[in-house]
């Protein structure tokens, strides 16, 4: 009698379908156990994207109004009609979206130094210059015009003091806020503080001409080597340089 031959190995087709049944029970087992999780964190997947895609669109539309609006009451203001441009400014000025809010109010400041009212423009102008939800640039911006606005009425250490971060060379803002502090030093009876400043203005060939002009005018009437005003590498009939006539201490021109 021959008997069958057992099969050391089982068959390769049941292993397969063995395996293929317990991942189907596994699967089943953690849908049954986590599915309602796996769904509810889909559904607040998606909801997060499209909620970040609707405010970031309404966010958009928002500063394209604003800017319209501001443009606006630009105009407005440029014609002499403040009335009608303050209500929309007013309005930014509160709920602005970004850096339209301190725009606006720097425009309300414009507006109010055109009226006579330094005393609010300066106001205006400060809380502009520490708001830190704004950029800097348009800080920096807001306080540099209310420097000037309060400089003949502001104490000499108070100028030096407030424009100390932008009186500094390679500052953006260093050719104005360095000629600001210089006259505010002598103003303050310290010639010698003044000088070194005045000196760099004149040096720095990326400012404005007539900013250095007048620089070189008044380094010249304190005393400066007007050999120290030459910048290396400059023409010698450079008119930085060859300014004589000594400029008053007055405040800085507009």
């Amino acid at each position: 009698m021959i008997l069958a031959v057992t099969p050391h190995e089982p068959d390769e087709a049941f292993l397969r379908e063995v395996d293929e049944g317990v991942r189907r029970d596994q699967v089943a087992t953690l849908w049954d156990r986590y599915g309602i999780a796996i769904i509810a964190a889909v559904v607040l997947f998606l909801g997060a994207v499209g909620g970040w895609l609707w405010w970031q669109d309404s966010q958009a539309k928002a500063r394209a109004t604003a800017g319209e609006d501001l443009t606006q009451a630009m105009s407005k203001l440029e014609v002499g009609d403040a009335a009608a441009a303050r209500p929309v400014l007013d309005r930014l000025a509160k709920d602005g979206p970004g850096g339209y809010r301190g725009l606006a109010q720097m425009m309300q400041a414009a507006d109010a130094a055109g009226a006579g009212d330094n005393a609010k423009a300066m106001k205006l102008l400060d809380a502009v210059a520490v708001d830190g939800k704004l950029s800097q640039p348009l800080r920096d911006a807001a306080l540099i015009k209310s420097v000037r606005l309060g400089f003949d009425t502001l104490p000499p250490a108070a100028v030096i003091e407030r424009l100390k971060t932008l009186s500094v060379p390679g500052n953006a803002w260093f050719g104005i806020a360095g000629e600001m502090t210089a006259l505010a030093h002598l103003k303050a009876g310290k010639p010698d503080l003044a000088k070194p400043l005045l000196t760099a203005i004149v040096r720095d060939q990326s400012l404005p001409t007539s900013l250095r002009g007048r620089a070189a005018e008044l380094a010249l009437s304190l005393g400066v080597d007007a050999a120290s005003l030459k910048v290396p590498g400059a023409a010698s009939s450079d008119n930085t340089s060859a300014q004589t006539a000594p400029a008053p201490a007055a405040a800085p021109a507009e």
